[in-house]
């Protein structure tokens, strides 16, 4: 591997190797995350799917969270301010307005209201802000706006509410393993990583 070229040398120069990594600061995590990152660069290099580094002004932070009527838990928020990538395993919502925006998640899932009681807590939900649009299909990351504790909400099966994370910091950790599991092509590897540390069903509700 070593005697080829660097554009055909696998993984790319600088990828992390497919661990959990020690994170003493949020120094070293940002140095992780830039180094997933420009591994999955390379992996679609000149693909509309390349990662982007696009950081957020604060004035942009500021307008979101007066639109939002509360901050953003300090993980997601250094996030977008120092990286801003949207496009990685999954899709990040963009703290500017639009599509695939940070919204309540009533506002980002409307058809939230049809689903039966039984299987929703409504006034959870109320609480509930999205910021992570999984794969496109309507399942959705959010922080609760107090606590910033993370749910995922599935419309599709069973309860729509599941307490997946206790703040989005350790959701963007998962997501860069998911990144370096595409990078490596081993899917059952890092979704035995995450099992590991966060459990069978979590993995099982996320992943299936």
């Amino acid at each position: 591997m070593t005697d080829l070229p660097p554009s055909e040398q696998w993984p790319p120069a600088g990828c992390p190797p497919l661990a959990w990594p020690a994170l003493p600061d949020q120094a070293a995590r940002l140095s992780w995350y830039l180094a997933v990152i420009g591994a999955y660069g390379a992996l679609w290099e000149g693909h509309v799917n390349e990662p982007q580094l696009t950081p957020v002004s604060e004035a942009a932070l500021l307008a979101l969270e007066q639109r939002l009527g509360c901050r953003l838990p300090a993980s997601l928020r250094d996030y977008h301010r120092q990286l801003g990538v949207l496009s990685l395993a999954e899709t990040l919502c963009s703290v500017e307005p639009g599509s695939v925006a940070i919204q309540p998640l009533l506002e980002a899932y409307p058809g939230i209201v049809d689903i039966s009681g039984d299987d929703l807590d409504l006034p959870l939900a109320r609480r509930l802000i999205a910021f992570g649009d999984y794969l496109g299909n309507g399942n959705l990351f959010c922080f609760e706006r107090d606590s910033g504790a993370v749910y995922y909400f599935d419309h599709d099966t069973g309860i729509a509410l599941t307490r997946f994370f206790e703040s989005p910091e350790d959701y963007l950790d998962a997501l860069m393993l998911l990144t370096l599991g595409e990078v490596y092509d081993d899917d059952d590897g890092v979704e035995a990583l995450i099992s590991q540390r966060y459990g069978e069903e979590l993995i099982r509700k996320w992943r299936y």
